[in-house]
């Protein structure tokens, strides 16, 4: 996909509580946020934001992969479940990518995907050989379940706090 921040219209533009000023973009199902001082134009920092965006975008498999393994120790039974049954389609999705005024790289806030079959129900054999359902909805995070994953390099990536 081609991420142009410079020539893609603005969805939104507004002041945040912290004095700020934040670009909202969207490309496809995902949104693009540029921040800036309040007291300057917003073309400075979406320049530079440009000049690392498709690089972020083209990462976005990788972020999420890594969060899905941050995921493991939080929800031991829901990944297991994903990548045994169904790893065709993630539990988690990455609605957006930050480029924040106070941070040198850009991050991706990552929740629950919307598109996963919450409703499935597998047979998972346990170690008796015995079939058991499982509804995947008892594993489903909660709404304000968010992990916030920042790109430091190519493929490199660490927890925000």
């Amino acid at each position: 996909m081609d991420i142009n921040l410079l020539t893609e219209s603005m969805l939104g533009h507004w002041r945040t509580p912290s004095g700020v000023r934040q670009c909202e973009f969207q490309f496809g199902s995902r949104l693009i946020y540029v921040q800036h001082h309040d007291n300057e134009p917003p073309h400075v920092r979406i320049a530079a934001a440009q000049r690392v965006v498709k690089a972020a975008w083209d990462d976005l498999p990788q972020a999420l992969k890594f969060a899905e393994q941050h995921c493991k120790a939080q929800m031991p039974e829901l990944m297991w479940l994903y990548e045994t049954h169904m790893p065709w389609e993630s539990p988690l999705f990455v609605y957006s990518i930050h480029f924040d005024l106070d941070r040198p790289y850009p991050s991706y806030a990552i929740s629950k995907n919307p598109d996963f079959d919450w409703d499935c129900t597998l047979i998972n054999e346990d170690e008796l050989c015995q079939d058991h359902s499982v509804c995947m909805e008892q594993y489903e995070p909660r709404d304000d379940f968010w992990i916030y994953v920042r790109r430091v390099g190519f493929q490199q990536f660490e927890l925000e706090d």
